[in-house]
């Protein structure tokens, strides 16, 4: 049956087709008569309207005098509705269902269970409708007493369709972005011995769909067994196999080189095409001490920002709006394009330096040591603080089994400083509590700071994000990306912005985020609070003594007024999650578990396999030496500088 297009439908409060829905129902509203003898789809749309006034919802454009009357009649629909639905029973009930416009089906469903219709309803009546090609099972699936009632026959049609699986999985599994997630119930009988083999016979299926598979890999919430996820792994390769044999597939190539003769010490070249990030020889000549070494890794390969936060992690703004549409796990750590392209060059550039300084005969493995066992406890007021790694002879896999703990060890060493006030190594040893990142502190009272509330929220949005539109105005339209970028390089006055984007102008000067100049120009009027949004928006996150007291005095009032708040641990919240998702699955499901893999000899036998997770397991540990130093030479320049007054 075809969709009535003029018919009234609700779809939420937030939905931008409203007034159209509301335009549609004013003649029913004006025609409404309660003696009238209604069909289901006129019974269903009453209802529709119904929910509109339900939720305050009304057209601008109506005075009080209509608006009173309008509500006044549409009080009057609820009687009509429930009249209708009295009269539903097992004899007519599969006729109606076959007329209903389909926009209308969950409202059917969703009367049928609040009218207590249901129970007039025989089983034989219910399996009908199973049986017909315009029922899906989801919008049953929304009514708790309609599962409660017909659990048998719920369960019965569940086991026997493959479709029933991807509503498992979706419920339980799929992380849900861009909308609410509908709540479905699934009958109590339903064991989890039973969405196992649903699973099961969904991935035997020729139809099973990649991304679902993926989510069964990755499951937790459901209850499957080793067996099962490793069956998903293998059909997922076979899928993703087939995929880039069709060429339908792109590939993310990351290139990097050695230049004899390039001055600079680094640039991006495009080589047909291909863009090339290479490195000059002369520079890594001329920084050969074990100091200069370990800073090239900031400098040179940007492991680390200026601001002294891993820059190798995901961030928000790098998620493009295109990848926010993809089905993904709510257990797995997003790897967004732009995180796996980060990930890539940094491990190939870790590649190319370990060649480079085996050429010259620098083993890497004591810059660290020397950076740990010795300029750390050397300048800093920690003792004792100690790292130690393989033979230089030794397997990766033996040198894998020896960094991993070591890895672990060296945090906990800084744990211990950190709560204790020195390094306790026999506390450390007696201690049997697992270690946990979240819980690891800084020496600063108060070192990260995280925007919060809606205010925060509304001032990334009008100022920096792409969807805002408030950037969007004439003559300039798509020159610039953010309303931010606007201000800052144009004259922009009141009038030159639309009716509709005004509302948000107004709000920003009202507040007084803006001001007009004597000339009539837009001007940002607290510009340190735009720069901490704006770091926020970019970065997620701010590390609070790398800015100017200015800058950290603007922090502070907005940490008075809700707009941010601090943090004092070692790592950021996506620092910990990178963390997480290369050492271990307590987070995610898809994590590399670097650490435990190889303690539990799950680890692959493969010596190329090895080595690359030996990269991965020392780029993590010259980012955590990273973190160590930065969190002590920030607490040294504030105990110098007597910085910490500020706080006070």
């Amino acid at each position: 049956m075809k969709r009535d297009l003029n018919r009234v439908v609700f779809y939420s409060k937030q939905d931008l087709s409203g007034d159209r829905n509301l335009q549609n129902a004013e003649p029913i509203i004006e025609n409404y008569d309660s003696s009238k003898i209604y069909g289901i789809n006129e019974v269903l749309e009453l209802y529709q309207i119904k929910l509109y006034f339900d939720n305050e919802l009304y057209r601008r454009v109506w005075n009080k005098k209509t608006k009173e009357k309008y509500i006044s009649i549409v009080d009057k629909f609820w009687s009509t509705i429930t009249s209708f639905y009295t009269k539903v029973s097992s004899e007519n009930i599969a006729n109606y269902f076959e007329s209903i416009d389909y926009q209308y089906y969950d409202s059917f469903w969703t009367l049928l269970s609040q009218l207590n219709t249901y129970k007039k309803i025989s089983s034989n009546s219910l399996q009908e409708i199973l049986k017909s090609n315009r029922f899906h099972i989801r919008q049953l699936l929304k009514q708790k007493n309609l599962v409660n009632q017909f659990s048998s026959i719920i369960k019965s049609y569940l086991l026997d369709s493959t479709e029933s699986a991807e509503l498992l999985l979706s419920q339980f599994e799929e992380e849900h972005v861009l909308s609410e997630k509908p709540k479905l119930f699934f009958p109590n009988s339903l064991k989890d011995s039973d969405k196992e083999s649903m699973i099961l016979k969904y991935l035997d299926s020729p139809n099973a769909n990649l991304n679902y598979v993926k989510l069964v890999i990755n499951s937790r919430t459901l209850k499957l067994s080793d067996k099962t996820k490793l069956k998903a792994k293998r059909l997922e390769k076979k899928q993703n196999d087939e995929f880039f044999e069709k060429g339908s597939g792109t590939t993310n190539r990351v290139q990097v080189s050695l230049s004899k003769d390039q001055v600079e010490p680094y640039k991006l070249e495009n080589k047909n095409g291909q863009l090339t990030h290479c490195y000059s020889e002369k520079w890594l000549d001329a920084t050969k001490s074990n100091e200069y070494i370990f800073r090239n890794f900031s400098f040179l390969f940007r492991y680390i920002n200026a601001q002294g936060c891993i820059e190798l992690v995901s961030k928000t703004h790098e998620i493009d709006s295109f990848e926010r549409t993809f089905m993904r796990s709510k257990n797995e750590y997003l790897i967004s394009f732009r995180f796996h392209g980060k990930a890539l060059l940094s491990h190939i550039q870790l590649a190319l330096y370990l060649h480079y300084l085996n050429e010259n005969e620098i083993s890497l493995e004591n810059v660290l040591s020397h950076q740990v066992n010795e300029v750390l406890n050397e300048k800093f007021d920690i003792k004792g603080l100690t790292i130690s790694f393989a033979s230089e002879n030794a397997s990766p896999l033996e040198k894998i089994r020896f960094i991993a703990p070591e890895l672990e060890f060296l945090i906990k060493q800084y744990q211990c400083y950190i709560e204790e006030g020195f390094i306790d190594f026999d506390l450390i040893k007696i201690s049997s509590s697992q270690l946990h990142l979240s819980k690891v502190k800084s020496k600063l009272q108060k070192k990260y700071i995280y925007g919060q509330g809606e205010e925060f929220l509304r001032l990334k949005h009008y100022f920096f994000s792409g969807n805002s539109m408030l950037y969007y105005i004439e003559p300039f339209k798509e020159k610039y990306r953010t309303f931010y970028q606007l201000l800052t390089s144009e004259n922009i006055g009141y009038d030159d912005f639309q009716d509709y984007q005004k509302g948000d102008i107004d709000y920003l000067i009202s507040h007084e985020y803006l001001f007009q100049d004597q000339d009539g120009f837009l001007r940002i009027k607290n510009q340190e609070l735009v720069f901490v949004i704006g770091k926020l928006h970019y970065e997620d996150v701010l590390s609070f003594w790398h800015y100017s007291p200015e800058i950290r005095k603007e922090i502070l009032n907005m940490e008075q007024n809700g707009i941010v708040k601090f943090d004092n641990t070692l790592f950021t919240i996506e620092e910990r999650k990178y963390l997480n998702y290369y050492l271990n699955k307590k987070e995610f499901s898809n994590s590399l578990d670097l650490r435990n893999k190889y303690l539990h000899g799950t680890n692959s036998s493969s010596e190329d396999e090895q080595q690359n997770d030996y990269l991965r397991l020392l780029k993590l540990i010259i980012l955590i030496i990273y973190k160590i130093k930065d969190d002590l030479i920030l607490y040294e320049t504030e105990q110098k500088t007597g910085a910490n007054k500020e706080l006070s």
